[in-house]
């Protein structure tokens, strides 16, 4: 199995959900058990704090940040392959598009949200054509779903939009998917 290089979008702040906070633990260990690369935004908190924690005890997986000005704080406890410090959000995330093979969105915030949002306009616009899969155990991207449904039903968008990502409604099919795409 090849090896990927995962970008992981999620809470950089700490959620008493257990639910999202065993997805999360179960992505660290699927990221550094397949011996992947985790790519993210540079925090040891919250979600994202979970999934870097496991993934950088893995000897074979590679840790990628890339960081925008605002956050530099946040990098202090962490250690990295190579740390891409960058001016802004959008800069933040044509570093991720390039430095990814897959995009995986967890549970999170607005920032977690224009990652999303931004990388499926981004793939819709051509300028990446990586995968997108949003992780929705325990139903948390339920209503945002929704609201590209009703965008579509509108007739602001059309199907095909669907077709830019996958939805898993459990970590099980996530995995599957995931597991797809490195073979």
């Amino acid at each position: 199995m090849a090896a990927l290089n995962i970008f992981v979008g999620c809470s950089s702040i700490n959620t008493s959900n257990e639910i999202y906070q065993h997805t999360a633990e179960k992505m660290g260990d699927f990221i550094a058990r397949g011996n992947h690369n985790f790519v993210f935004c540079g925090c040891g908190f919250g979600l994202i704090g979970r999934i870097y924690s496991l993934v950088s005890q893995s000897p074979k997986s590679e840790v990628f940040v890339a960081s925008a000005r605002a956050y530099e704080n946040n990098l202090e406890s962490i250690s990295c392959v190579k740390e891409y410090k960058l001016k802004t959000i959008n800069q933040r995330k044509d570093a991720i598009f390039s430095l990814s093979d897959v995009l995986v969105f967890l549970p999170g915030g607005i920032g977690t949200a224009d990652e999303l949002l931004a990388s499926i306009e981004a793939k819709r616009a051509g300028e990446h054509n990586l995968p997108i899969v949003i992780l929705n155990e325990g139903g948390f991207f339920d209503r945002l779903l929704a609201f590209f449904k009703q965008i579509c039903r509108e007739g602001f968008a059309n199907h095909e939009t669907f077709k830019l990502y996958f939805v898993a409604k459990s970590f099980d099919e996530a995995a599957e998917y995931l597991s797809t795409l490195s073979k």
